[in-house]
């Protein structure tokens, strides 16, 4: 960790326990920072410093890249406007840096801009917006289903993938049920109270059924089934 490298300083006071930083120097037992304060747009450091020491059990790597530090976690790279409108954070098995602050910011950048699905390799982690959004509508299971299908069978390799969503978990668990090796399927729906169990479930089940439905029919009508489903609270939460 070199003079001006952005990392995540921990503080264990105030609402966010991790705070973007920037090195100001280094020593052999320790280093110094500088918070960096995001405002109207634009980032500029405070005027404090503070200093974070050496881990001890990492003493005889003080003066490697790869030295850690008490409360310190290197951050990744700010991605362009072009990165992320070619999803290059929609799995954060990509990112350099994988730890706790920079799973918080992933997760937390993606949930402002209305992304609240985000990848980390096949688990899939979910935000309640605690809102309804436009996110489960006909078309856009109509999008994850053609998606689904066209993988099963092998094509559109070349293609860009859809972004996160549950709608993909369901569908990957359906095609690997219904290949010809008949895998049974099992989705895991975790998460505190709150956290959008219930909806969740609904949601896989209406896709499950939706998929279900013979290719001849006019299918079941997104906007009423989830209506319906919403019905079944209580044995679906007996599923969670």
């Amino acid at each position: 960790m070199e003079a001006g490298t952005r990392v995540w300083s921990y503080e264990s006071s105030g609402e966010d326990p991790w705070i973007l930083s920037e090195i100001i120097s280094r020593s052999d037992n320790s280093i110094k920072l500088k918070h960096i304060i995001a405002g109207g747009g634009e980032e500029e450091s405070s005027k404090s410093s503070f200093d974070r020491p050496l881990l001890t059990n990492d003493a005889a790597n003080s003066s490697s890249e790869g030295a850690k530090y008490e409360g310190v976690e290197l951050a990744n790279a700010q991605l362009s406007e072009a990165d992320i409108a070619e999803g290059m954070d929609n799995d954060m098995i990509s990112l350099p840096h994988l730890h706790e602050p920079a799973i918080l910011h992933a997760v937390s950048e993606r949930y402002f801009r209305g992304e609240i699905y985000t990848w980390t390799g096949p688990v899939l982690i979910a935000v309640n917006p605690f809102q309804r959004l436009p996110l489960y509508t006909r078309e856009i299971l109509e999008s994850y289903r053609q998606e689904g299908f066209i993988r099963s069978q092998n094509l559109g390799d070349n293609a860009k993938p859809l972004g996160p969503h549950v709608y993909s978990i369901a569908d990957r668990s359906y095609r690997q049920m219904m290949a010809e090796e008949r895998k049974s399927q099992s989705i895991l729906i975790s998460g505190e109270s709150g956290a959008g169990k219930t909806e969740t479930t609904k949601i896989v089940m209406l896709y499950l059924t939706t998929l279900g439905t013979p290719e001849d029919s006019s299918g079941p009508n997104v906007e009423v089934g989830v209506e319906e489903v919403h019905d079944s609270n209580e044995k679906l939460s007996i599923m969670e």
